[in-house]
């Protein structure tokens, strides 16, 4: 059985998304990503940096969302999302797949890391920065505004990993209202929202992202656990018990 090793709010949303609309049975053991818990020395042992997604399949461990993405649709997925092997479909698949954290996402990134409240942010954000970052990442949406039809999914007429790739940056951005210029994008990210599994999938992350804003963060910035975290990560006995003090 797969194993997913989830934290909500990351990437990880894509492959729970992913499995829950496959119907595939799959196990998911869930960590915090804005405390010590992505830096348990377990953890680490399967994820040396202690990102996510993870996932553990028959020996095989992968860390990275389009690769995990590509993996379970071609071994479980039973010829579902996938366009033909070697047509010009998959070369589009492959090439949203790649813009999504090659160009949008990374902005995106930028823009948390400078915008968003602690502990999302880093240590010594600046604002400034992050809307820039912010103002990039709506103009290289217009890429794919331009390229959606009014009724259609990413590639075609149905579901492929490209959709399940843009699902994650884009469903944020929306909610922040970065698409209000990008009707079709917009559109968009509404049919993605409207499966049932989708809004499974997100529940937690909707959750999660609630309490954060009512809550005064244990850490000042999620970077705070890594300086923490040190000998775990060189092999040492494990992550410290200190805490830095809040900002």
């Amino acid at each position: 059985m797969i194993v997913l090793h989830h934290s909500p709010t990351t990437r990880s949303f894509r492959i729970k998304w992913l499995l829950e609309e496959l119907g595939l049975p799959y196990r998911e053991i869930v960590r915090d990503f804005y405390n010590m818990e992505r830096h348990d020395p377990e953890y680490r042992h399967v994820n040396p940096i202690g990102s996510f997604p993870t996932v553990e399949d028959d020996g095989l461990v992968l860390t990275e969302s389009g690769a995990i993405i590509n993996y379970v649709l071609r071994r479980y997925g039973g010829g579902r999302f996938l366009p033909a092997a070697g047509s010009p479909q998959q070369a589009l698949v492959d090439e949203w797949m790649y813009w999504s954290e090659g160009l949008f996402a990374v902005h995106q990134r930028i823009y948390w890391d400078h915008c968003a409240p602690p502990p999302g942010c880093i240590i010594d954000p600046i604002p400034s920065v992050g809307e820039e970052a912010r103002r990039q990442a709506i103009r290289y949406a217009g890429m794919l505004e331009a390229a959606l039809r009014d009724d259609g999914w990413m590639v075609g007429d149905g579901l492929t990993g490209a959709d399940f790739m843009l699902s994650f940056p884009l469903f944020l951005a929306n909610m922040l209202g970065w698409f209000e210029s990008l009707p079709r994008t917009a559109a968009y990210i509404g049919r993605i929202a409207g499966r049932p599994a989708f809004a499974s999938a997100i529940a937690d992350t909707l959750a999660y992202l609630g309490t954060m804003r009512r809550r005064v963060p244990e850490f000042p910035s999620f970077r705070s656990t890594e300086a923490l975290a040190i000998p775990a990560i060189s092999g040492g006995d494990g992550p410290s018990n200190r805490r830095p003090p809040l900002a």
